[in-house]
């Protein structure tokens, strides 16, 4: 007889099945950590080689210090000098004999880079001082550092534009080694000193110019048009009668004169003519000017501060340069004014 429903399988044969299944594990994710320290390693290979690139031109050669002590500090400096090193000196009360070097560091034969500093220790009289640099700084402090280093200040004024009280100069220059409690002059600045302006207007202008040089100005020469004689001083500026730092600039308007001036204005207009600018640097600003005007140009000064004496009021350059063929420019100069 046929049977009518499916034969059922083992119940044995069924959990093995199952049990195949359920054991059979899912596959292990690889690991990522280790691409992490190989693009560690690179990235360290690659710092690494840079410094060494940017950095193998700079190598220092190592040399062998000389042994200088015992040597005077000269003969100490020069033969470590020599050697290429650089020299840093440190003072040392001793009673060996003044400037004598008692110690170094590095000591000799160390291998030391070339441009290193070796310190030496020198021996110094205890009677014998520095003189420190006391320049730029204010009159009080100037005299308190004297003091701490054993020295006597004195001070002496003189008109500067430098502020008031600020020390210009030292007699001796710091550095100097002299005995203690020695004296050292210090030039003070005592301001701008104030005197009045002496009225040139009606004279002319070589005798405004000599009254205004023996009062203690300079003197800026403008000519201008006017009906006052040829020569006159018609203005100036700061007035007479005022007060002024002593050194100052008095510009002094001078008159052209009247025929002078039309004949100029009816040649300019019937034809433009060019003219070689002369060549003024070296002149003093008065002649310069005198002489640039006569050539029928303008001029336009300048100021630029010097410190040497020899350039005060002397033109330093000029624009355009001497020589140059110009129509109806300004020259402009660079006159020096001493600080």
């Amino acid at each position: 007889m046929a049977r009518l429903w499916p034969r059922r399988r083992p119940a044995a044969a069924t959990r093995t099945t199952e049990e195949h299944v359920e054991t059979v594990p899912p596959p292990r994710p690889r690991p990522f950590w280790p691409w992490l320290l190989l693009l560690l390693l690179l990235v360290l290979g690659a710092l690494a080689a840079s410094w060494y690139f940017a950095n193998r031109g700079e190598t220092v050669e190592a040399k062998s210090v000389p042994n200088v002590v015992g040597l005077q500090r000269g003969e100490a400096e020069r033969r470590l000098e020599d050697s290429g090193f650089e020299v840093e000196r440190k003072d040392i009360v001793s009673a060996r004999s003044a400037g004598v070097v008692l110690d170094q560091r590095p000591t000799s034969g160390t291998r030391y880079g070339e441009g290193g500093i070796v310190v030496l220790s020198v021996a110094r009289s205890a009677a014998r001082v520095d003189v420190p640099d006391v320049t730029g700084v204010p009159t009080a402090a100037a005299m308190d550092r004297l003091r701490v280093a054993g020295l006597q200040g004195r001070a002496q004024t003189i008109a500067s534009r430098r502020p008031k009280g600020q020390v210009l100069r030292q007699v001796p220059v710091a550095g100097t080694e002299v005995p203690k409690d020695s004296p050292v002059v210090l030039i003070v600045s005592a301001g701008q000193q104030l005197v009045d302006v002496p009225d040139v207007v009606g004279l002319t202008a070589g005798n405004a110019t000599k009254q205004l040089a023996d009062a203690g100005f300079r003197t800026r020469v403008r000519q201008v048009a006017s009906s006052e004689p040829a020569g006159t001083v018609i203005a100036q500026k700061p007035g007479g009668g005022s007060r002024a730092p002593r050194g100052q600039v008095i510009r002094i308007n001078v008159a052209r004169g009247e025929t002078q001036t039309t004949t100029t204005v009816v040649t300019t207009r019937a034809r433009p003519s060019q003219g070689t600018v002369p060549d003024v640097v070296g002149l003093d600003e008065q002649s310069a000017t005198q002489t640039i005007e006569d050539a029928g140009f303008r001029v336009r000064v300048q100021d630029r501060t010097v410190t040497d004496s020899s350039q005060d009021g002397v033109v330093l350059q000029q624009l355009p340069r001497g020589g140059t063929r110009r129509t109806g420019t300004t020259v402009t100069i660079v006159v020096g004014r001493l600080q």
